[in-house]
């Protein structure tokens, strides 16, 4: 049987001892958030999941949740835990990309602030963002979007799960007419983006022709599993292209999840705070255990 390490994007709860568990493990916890700090120019050291999450700080968040991310894999290798397959959901893929050594910690950090500099900057205007509709199927939500050019499916959490971005107030729209439909739980998301849609194909293509001059990319020392067409790949330049299509394209998390069942890995290690791809596995079919940073102590005895 084979492990996979999944990273999450962004951490929209926290268990309040994941910066505990971690300092237990190593120092490296620490250096990272300094470090950061001093790469992006803000107090990241700053950070407290109860007192200061950062999480109404959409950029600050991004790089909190990908300092989490690379901190556990870290732990995870210097303990000689190693992952067969890499998957990143969304953002998370930035954290994927680290712990597969294709960017440095640093320039990890750098693709996100300029992803997120891109997509501010690209002249939507329009009041854009994403909800969550959880309880419905896929037919349902087309048919909800049908009359909305703008607002799109970014992803497919599973069978009953999905996200869409497009127009702020499209999105409130369905969102009430979802939970009208017998919809089991519907949310706004905390974001201002349209991640994952068309709204940021200008966006995508200055992001790769940054990436192709600016950021070293390396291939990665470890397969990954895509998001969008979950393809298998460690090249540099699909890694290019997968980072650059991961900001306009609609990802897929349930066939990704999937795909690496299917490829006989049984054991999922989630790679960041909080518990968001263990609660999404919840509604995906398979024989198979997702482990979060709660459980590392008892689970590896490092």
């Amino acid at each position: 049987m084979s492990a996979g390490f999944i990273f999450p994007a962004f951490v929209s709860e926290y268990k309040h001892d994941e910066p505990e568990i971690l300092r237990q493990f190593s120092d490296d916890f620490e250096r990272l958030f300094k470090e950061a700090s001093l790469i992006t120019g803000s107090n990241l050291t700053a950070f407290h999941p109860v007192k200061n999450d950062f999480r109404n700080h959409e950029l600050e968040s991004q790089f909190i949740s990908y300092i989490f991310s690379c901190a556990v894999s870290d732990i995870l290798k210097k303990n000689k835990i190693k992952p067969d397959y890499l998957a990143g959901y969304s953002m998370g893929l930035y954290a994927a990309m680290y712990c597969g050594e294709s960017v440095s910690f640093g320039d990890g950090l750098r693709l996100i602030k300029c992803a997120f500099e891109l997509i501010r900057g690209a002249g939507l205007n329009a009041d854009t963002g994403m909800g969550s509709i959880v309880g419905l199927e896929r037919n349902d939500i087309e048919k909800l979007i049908t009359g909305k050019p703008d607002v799109t499916i970014a992803n497919t959490n599973g069978t009953y799960s999905f996200l869409i971005s497009g127009i702020k107030t499209d999105i409130s729209d369905m969102l009430e007419s979802a939970r009208l439909e017998g919809a089991l739980h519907v949310s706004l998301m905390n974001v201002s983006c349209p991640y994952h849609s068309a709204w940021l194909n200008e966006a995508s293509d200055k992001f790769r022709n940054i990436i192709e001059k600016d950021i070293v990319i390396n291939d990665s020392l470890c397969r990954i599993v895509s998001g969008l067409d979950q393809r298998i790949f460690s090249g540099r330049e699909e890694i290019i292209g997968e980072l650059a299509a991961n900001l306009n394209h609609p990802i897929n998390w349930m066939k990704t999840m999937e795909k690496m069942i299917s490829l006989n890995v049984n054991r999922f290690i989630e790679c960041g705070a909080g518990t968001s791809l263990h609660k999404i596995g919840k509604f995906i079919e398979g024989d198979f255990r997702i482990i979060v940073v709660s459980e590392l102590l008892k689970e590896f005895e490092v």
